[in-house]
């Protein structure tokens, strides 16, 4: 029997994994409802019910990922996005299309003559150092410019981190790695854009549909509403789950919950890794959905908009739900992140006048804010060089956000290898 704790994204596909091989399995998540992080909605706009996603908004559809949704049948509720069409970046009171190619970049009006012939130094550089920030190495490799307009917002929106905070080791090797890209961070790019073939989808009930799906699948080996009070080991290579109410023996155990409870969970039977674990950092963020009106002005924006480093908004990002899945009007802000910490202790009633107000600003068009959703993600800084030194006793396994690259894609390759290490 092997014990999974956390019934988010991670959990699930781990549990579907080791089921279809024929190993027992049984997960326990604290909350009565499955997802984690995925959270979709029906909510009542000026013009009636919106389908809104709280987390991940959409996903590729990887062949791994397309085995699972046929798995679960739910093929003919996809919903695909239109290919070759760019997110905007706004910067100096306008929104310019992001370059999607080379053909792209040289048109571009969002990155000057002299940044793009700077970015060629990229050829010649060395390659980022682990420790390196990303920030320093964007800059060296690709100029000033094009880290500030373009790929800095690319990846501090990823994170909802500053790229002055975050290691290379942790994301543009890892990068660089998984395209070939070797010293380059334009050939990985160039390479990466391959993966774009790949359509973007979600589902007709919102990103809610995947997760829903699976916790309905193994009702019988999922246990909602089930926390998870600590782990102990048992002796004879087994530990034991304790929850409120009993106490269940497996051979392994894997967490897949974020760090701060997964670091509470491990105080007992691993206390060193316990505290490593928890001296994580993670980054608040808000999630404001919003239904624009008079949509006959609204400006091109593509699947969405960024903002610039140097912007001084709230808004770090918007995704236009009408352009990538023909939810008309339909957008979804995103507030705060590393350095906006403040902005969380503002009460809802002002986050949502700020969603409003800065869309309005960008677009020239107004919306009206649904609700503020809370949420945390994982900042994968320079705290997260504590996972250099993480050491777990047999028989305890990690597959969560923390520990790999985020994404829904990113769960599914780590719950993979996971799942293989499990069964050998």
């Amino acid at each position: 029997m092997i014990g999974i704790v956390g019934g988010g994204i991670s959990g699930l596909f781990l549990l579907h994994l080791l089921t279809k091989q024929g190993v027992e399995a049984l997960l326990f998540e604290a909350d009565g409802e499955p997802g984690g992080v995925i959270r979709s909605r029906r909510l009542t706009g000026p013009s009636g019910e919106v389908t809104a996603d709280l987390g991940p908004q959409r996903v590729r559809l990887t062949p791994g990922l397309g085995t699972i949704v046929d798995d679960l049948g739910l093929r003919p509720s996809l919903l695909r996005a239109p290919t070759g069409v760019p997110f905007t970046v706004y910067y100096r009171g306008h929104l310019h299309p992001a370059p999607l190619g080379v053909r792209d970049a040289l048109r571009s009006s969002l990155i000057s003559w002299g940044g793009k012939l700077r970015a060629l130094g990229d050829l010649v550089t060395g390659p980022p150092a682990p420790e390196e920030s990303v920030a320093h190495a964007l800059r060296r490799k690709l100029g000033p410019e094009i880290f500030e307009r373009l790929a800095g917002p690319i990846l501090g929106g990823l994170y909802g981190s500053h790229p002055e905070e975050m290691e290379a080791r942790h994301t543009l090797l890892p990068i660089l790695r998984r395209t070939g890209g070797g010293r380059s961070l334009l050939l990985a790019l160039l390479r990466a854009s391959r993966a774009a073939d790949l359509p973007v989808v979600s589902f007709e009930e919102g990103m809610g549909a995947l997760p829903w799906a699976l916790a309905e699948r193994y009702r019988d080996r999922v246990r909602p509403a089930t926390p998870v009070r600590e782990i102990r080991s048992a002796g004879g290579g087994f530990h034991e789950i304790a929850t409120d109410g009993d106490t269940i023996r497996v051979r392994d155990v894997v967490l897949a919950v974020p760090a701060p409870e997964a670091g509470r969970i491990l105080a007992t039977a691993a206390p060193e890794a316990a505290s490593l674990v928890g001296s994580l950092r993670y980054n608040p963020l808000a999630v404001v959905p919003l239904v624009a009106s008079d949509l006959d002005r609204l400006p091109p924006v593509g699947t969405g908009f960024k903002m610039t480093l140097d912007s001084p908004m709230a808004t770090r990002g918007v995704t236009a739900h009408g352009t990538l899945f023909g939810r008309t009007g339909l957008f979804s802000a995103f507030l705060g992140g590393m350095g906006g910490e403040a902005l969380m202790d503002r009460p809802d009633a002002e986050i949502l006048a700020i969603a409003q107000e800065e869309f309005r600003e960008v677009t020239g068009v107004d919306a009206a804010p649904l609700l503020v959703h809370r949420t945390h993600m994982p900042a994968w800084d320079r705290s997260w060089s504590a996972m250099d030194r993480l050491r777990l006793p047999s028989g305890l396994h990690v597959c969560a956000a923390y520990s790999d690259r985020p994404g829904i894609g990113g769960r599914l390759e780590e719950a993979l290898r996971v799942a293989a290490r499990l069964t050998r």
